[in-house]
């Protein structure tokens, strides 16, 4: 990355806890541009030197480090601050699916669905984590969405995690202003070297985008899992592919069960197995 601004004074140690794609490398960016290039940061996966551990083990000389937190072990600990950063599910899942295709995956509409119907549970459980509970309001939380729509104010509470208070508007307004930004598509990250923090992703233009699935998207309340439970109990089958996304719109597993008890299939089941 190009040189900082000049450095002003080093921040006490920061953990960065945020959904994937959520302007996590956008706002360390910034950051190293408004502290400088003494500016320390770890990127925990895959960073060479790391230590490997969060907190980490070189807090202090390292300001600020990633993680991710997807397998739920991340301590939250009430002495240490953390800088937490989510975004809005759809745009979210639309990015991650580009990552996931360079793994392999396929570049289909059914691939998606499946796809994000599969990540809502990893999506919910962050937010009631880090972003919902007792512990994540007493934190720092900075939305994607707010840190595009207004770029100052978002890093201003950022570096208020960091003890800069009140913060230098004109290091802020010029860190902005030369920002590198990225753009996640067709299964690339490309650089968008100066160019500033620039508008979100529409996802209208995502080339499986379809209004039906994208309204469920922003439904979302169980998981995949949960109601293939509910099928297999009562109905000795997985749910229908293509009824997936709106089966985990309910609000509910007790719903779900509900709707299954009361349906003709499962009636049929009953009438069926008394005849054996």
């Amino acid at each position: 990355m190009k040189g900082g601004l000049p450095f002003r004074r080093r921040p006490s140690y920061v953990i960065g806890v945020s959904w994937p794609r959520s302007g996590h490398h956008l706002l360390a960016r910034l950051l190293r541009l408004y502290f400088g290039p003494t500016f320390t940061y770890c990127g925990f996966y895959g960073q060479a030197g790391c230590c490997g551990k969060a907190p980490c083990a070189r807090a202090g000389e390292i300001r600020y480090s990633k993680n991710h937190d997807f397998d739920g072990t991340l301590p939250q600990d009430p002495s240490r601050r953390y800088l937490i950063q989510t975004r809005a599910f759809a745009p979210s899942v639309v990015s991650n699916f580009e990552l996931y295709l360079r793994e392999g995956g396929r570049d289909d509409a059914q691939s998606f669905a499946r796809f994000a119907s599969a990540q809502f549970a990893a999506y919910r459980a962050f937010q009631g984590k880090w972003v919902t509970s007792a512990f994540g309001r007493a934190q720092t939380v900075i939305p994607y969405e707010a840190l595009i729509r207004d770029p100052a104010r978002a890093l201003s509470a950022a570096l208020d995690a960091f003890g800069e208070t009140p913060p230098d508007m004109a290091r802020v307004q010029a860190a902005i202003a030369r920002v590198d930004g990225e753009e996640v598509a067709h299964r690339r990250i490309r650089p968008r070297p100066g160019t500033g923090v620039h508008a979100p992703r529409d996802v209208t233009q995502f080339r499986h985008y379809d209004a039906r699935v994208f309204g469920y998207l922003d439904k979302l309340r169980l998981t995949r899992q949960e109601v293939m439970d509910v099928f297999r109990r009562h109905l000795d089958r997985d749910a229908a592919e293509d009824n997936m996304l709106a089966l985990q719109t309910n609000p509910s597993v007790a719903e779900v069960e509900r709707m299954i008890l009361g349906s003709p299939e499962y009636a049929a089941r009953g009438r069926k197995l008394r005849a054996v």
